[in-house]
């Protein structure tokens, strides 16, 4: 993506649509505007996600193509927001007062003039290019490759669970980690996190899991002088 005309470098977008096949007419105009990239990835699919953790200081676009997307916008809204600020492009029918309460830096009518959109998301791009989330994608530094997962999917993982130091509740995870109409499971998820555990202890990490069989929670904890044992299988 181009360079904006005040002269701030323009951020890489990542396109996440909650429905790819309906996102196609609106991208399409969008890219001949030299406004998008490309590539428009489908919710909960590594390669968004590996995206948003690899590019220098992203802006992550969420298009929400009709009312027939899957809801729970704000819920996605304030996960996504913990990879990357978040501009949502949303039907005219929806309300932006609750994604911008979870956390979305702004919420743009997929209706209006392309140009004029075009000059909204160039401001978003700004705004995340010297925002305060600007400085902590500036802190990650990139993994060396003999310390990451051969599988794509937990390589993206183990990228997520370093990406924010804060516990990961089960809930937010199934619902990045499956496909937008469809959740994954927790008992997939139960399943795929010991897996990182070689990989973290190689970084000096260890993973814990806190909470109940209904809700429960990961986080990525110091292995040296850890009170508690690492995480169990459930």
């Amino acid at each position: 993506m181009q360079a904006d005309k005040v002269g701030t470098a323009a951020v890489p977008c990542v396109v996440i649509s909650l429905a790819r096949e309906r996102s196609g007419p609106l991208l399409r105009d969008a890219r001949r505007t030299q406004l998008l990239p490309p590539v428009v990835n489908s919710w909960g699919t590594p390669q968004a996600y590996g995206e948003l953790l690899t590019q220098p200081r992203p802006l992550a676009v969420m298009d929400v193509p009709d009312e027939g997307c899957p809801q729970e916008l704000a819920h996605r809204v304030g996960i996504l927001r913990r990879l990357a600020p978040v501009t949502v492009l949303a039907p005219d029918t929806t309300c932006p007062a609750a994604l911008l309460e979870a956390g979305a830096t702004n919420v743009l009518t997929r209706s209006m003039p392309i140009e004029e959109l075009a000059a909204r998301l160039a401001a978003d791009q700004r705004w995340a290019a010297r925002g305060p989330h600007a400085l902590r994608s500036r802190q990650r530094h990139p993994l060396p490759p003999h310390l990451l997962p051969r599988q794509a999917s937990q390589r993206v993982l183990l990228r997520l669970v370093l990406a924010d130091p804060g516990p990961w509740c089960c809930h937010d995870m199934t619902r990045l980690l499956g496909p937008a109409d469809q959740p994954l499971t927790r008992a997939a998820l139960r399943a795929r996190m010991p897996r990182l555990e070689p990989h973290l202890g190689r970084l000096g990490l260890t993973l814990r899991r806190t909470g109940g069989w209904g809700r429960f929670s990961y986080t990525v904890l110091p292995a040296s002088g850890l009170g508690t044992a690492p995480m169990q299988a459930a």
